[in-house]
């Protein structure tokens, strides 16, 4: 006897659920796949602030210390005293500067303050001093040496003799203290010229004068007495000279 067809068979099973497939029974349309998931990037992470770095100023160059100032240098006062006689001849590379008088006369220009004060105040004493010789060149006194030798020669004196004399009361050129601007010849404007020389010689230290050639001491000087003869040797020299009763050779020992 045939037994009914039975589903025991898996393949049969399968082709009956095809049958009922088709029959219109409705088969859920598969999902649709997800989207695929978008990388994100993360956010960059922000960047750590730091505190601005403080410029670098440049290091100060060194500042040199001031060069000390030098010393002023002391007042060179030898003009003052500079001997100048037949022994001790003017120095070659002597120069002077001068101050011209109202009369035409020059002096070194650093003895005029004393000189204007000193004539001021024998003015003042009733006392008229005048300068009648000063500053000498040497070509000055070349013509004033040959004047006395030519004196000398016509009042009957031989050349030699004549000159010898003339050496006596005027300095050979190059040897004269007329030509430092430092020595004056000084007369009277009005009066007598002996009272000039008095208060000159009483006084004229005070204003750094001396009387050069005293009449004691032609010896030393070699120079016959001249007492319109003054020699300025500044204030405080004048002053222990005449003190002394010395003439400039013997003070400074030349």
């Amino acid at each position: 006897m045939k037994r009914g067809m039975t589903l025991q068979n898996p393949l049969c099973l399968l082709l009956a659920l095809l049958l009922l497939t088709g029959c219109g029974a409705k088969v859920p349309a598969p999902a649709a796949p997800a989207p695929a998931p978008v990388a994100v990037e993360a956010p960059a992470e922000p960047e750590k602030q730091t505190a601005p770095e403080k410029p670098v100023e440049p290091e100060p160059e060194p500042v040199p210390a001031p060069e000390p100032e030098p010393a002023p240098e002391a007042p060179d006062d030898g003009w003052k005293l500079l001997l100048v006689n037949a022994d001790h001849p003017l120095p070659e590379d002597f120069t002077v500067t001068l101050k011209a008088l109202r009369n035409g006369q020059q002096v070194d220009e650093r003895i005029y303050p004393e000189l204007q004060q000193m004539f001021d105040d024998a003015r003042a004493a009733g006392i008229y001093p005048y300068i009648n010789e000063s500053f000498r060149t040497f070509e000055r006194q070349q013509e004033i040496m040959d004047k006395y030798i030519a004196r000398y020669e016509a009042e009957g004196l031989k050349r030699a003799d004549a000159e010898k004399k003339a050496r006596e009361i005027v300095a050979i050129p190059g040897t004269s203290e007329h030509q430092l601007g430092l020595a004056l010849d000084i007369i009277a404007e009005k009066g007598e010229s002996a009272d000039v020389w008095k208060w000159l010689k009483d006084n004229s230290w005070r204003y750094g004068f001396i009387l050069r050639y005293p009449a004691d001491k032609e010896e030393i000087t070699g120079i016959t007495f001249e007492p319109w003869h003054f020699r300025y040797v500044g204030a405080e020299d004048a002053e222990k000279i005449t003190g002394q009763g010395v003439c400039l050779e013997t003070y400074l020992g030349g």
